[in-house]
C-alpha cells in the first residue's frame, strides 16, 4: 500500500505537468500556482527579513568604527630624551603637531623626519600605540667645542658654531644648550673645513684629537685642571690650549690621556709650592717644560 505522503507527491507531480499544457492567461489564474507563489515569496521575505538587519548592522559597525577610528585623538605622549638636552616641550613644537594628534591620520615616519631634519637631533624615534598613546625618543647632539676660523680673531669675522663628537657643525641655540655654552673654542686653520656653515661634517682624523682631548680634560674637576677656553692646532701634530688661568699647554695629538695627567701634577705642584704656571709644555714624558710666573707674596 502507497504511503499518504508518496500520493500526495504524485498528485503535485501531475498537477504541474497538466498546468504546462494551459495557456499563460490561465496559469495565471490559477489558484494552485497563486498559492505555490505566495508560498515562495514568502519564504524569500523570511529570508529577507532574516539577511536586512544583518546588513544593516555591518554598515552601522563599519560606520561606526570609521567615525571612532577618525575620532581617536593621542591623550598620552611618552617622551625620553638621550642628553637631557631638549625638552618634551620643545620637541612638541619642533613636530608642530598641535594641540590634538588623531591617530588615524598619524604619519610616524614623517615626524621622525621632521625631528632628525633639526640640526640639534641626531636622531629620533617614534611610534604609536593604539588607543590613545604615542612615545617619542630623540638623541641630540652633544656640543663639545665652538668653531671658529683662526683668521677671524683678526678679520673680525666672529661666526661660531657647535662641533659634535662626530664633527658635524650646528647651531648655538642658548635656549637649548644653556648648560654647554662654557665649552672651548676650536680655532680652525683653512684647511681644517671646506666651510663653516651649519651641516658641515669635519674630516674624524682632524675631529678625533679634539674629542679625546674634551673627554681627557673632563676627567678633572676645574680645580685641578683649570676649564680650556681654546684651542690652536699649529701642526697637524701639535695642540696648544688656553686655560681659564691664562696658562699655555702646548701638547701633541697622542697619549692626550697621559699628558692631561701630567698636566694635572704640574698644577698641582706649583699650588702646593705657591707658584703659577706661565706655560708648560706635557710632551716629553720625563722633565717637561714649566715656566713660572712670579710667586704672589706670602702673607
Amino acid at each position: 500500500m502507497k504511503s499518504r505522503d508518496s500520493i500526495s507527491s504524485h498528485e503535485s507531480s501531475n498537477v504541474r505537468e497538466l498546468e504546462k499544457h494551459l495557456s499563460l492567461r490561465d496559469r495565471l489564474f490559477s489558484l494552485l500556482a497563486l498559492r505555490r507563489g505566495a508560498l515562495r515569496l514568502r519564504k524569500w521575505l523570511k529570508l529577507a527579513l532574516l539577511f536586512v538587519p544583518i546588513a544593516a548592522l555591518l554598515v552601522l559597525g563599519g560606520r561606526y568604527v570609521l567615525e571612532k577610528a577618525y575620532s581617536l585623538n593621542v591623550e598620552q605622549i611618552h617622551f625620553k630624551s638621550s642628553r637631557n638636552i631638549i625638552s618634551k616641550t620643545q620637541a612638541l613644537r619642533i613636530l608642530n603637531v598641535g594641540e590634538s594628534i588623531n591617530m588615524a591620520t598619524l604619519n610616524t615616519e614623517e615626524l621622525r623626519r621632521r625631528l632628525e631634519q633639526h640640526p640639534a637631533i641626531r636622531s629620533a624615534r617614534i611610534h604609536a600605540e593604539l588607543p590613545d598613546t604615542l612615545y617619542v625618543e630623540v638623541e641630540e647632539r652633544i656640543p663639545i667645542v665652538y668653531v671658529a676660523w683662526e683668521d677671524g680673531m683678526r678679520s673680525g669675522v666672529n661666526t661660531r658654531l657647535f662641533m659634535d663628537p662626530d664633527g658635524v657643525l650646528f647651531p648655538v641655540d642658548e635656549s637649548l644648550h644653556g648648560n654647554f655654552l662654557g665649552v672651548p673654542i676650536w680655532y680652525l686653520r683653512p684647511g681644517d673645513a671646506h666651510e663653516l656653515k651649519v651641516g658641515t661634517c669635519i674630516e674624524p682624523q682632524k675631529v678625533r684629537p679634539i674629542a679625546r682631548l674634551i673627554a681627557a680634560a673632563n676627567r678633572y674637576s676645574p680645580e685641578e685642571i683649570p676649564p680650556i677656553i681654546e684651542v690652536f692646532r699649529p701642526k697637524d701634530w701639535e695642540m696648544r690650549l688656553i686655560l681659564d688661568n691664562g696658562a699655555e699647554v702646548t701638547m701633541e695629538v697622542r697619549n692626550i690621556r697621559e699628558q692631561m695627567d701630567r698636566l694635572a701634577m704640574i698644577l698641582d705642584h706649583a699650588r702646593a709650592t705657591h707658584r703659577r704656571v706661565r706655560a708648560v709644555n706635557v710632551i716629553p714624558t720625563l722633565n717637561p717644560t714649566v715656566i713660572f710666573e712670579d710667586a704672589p707674596p706670602s702673607r
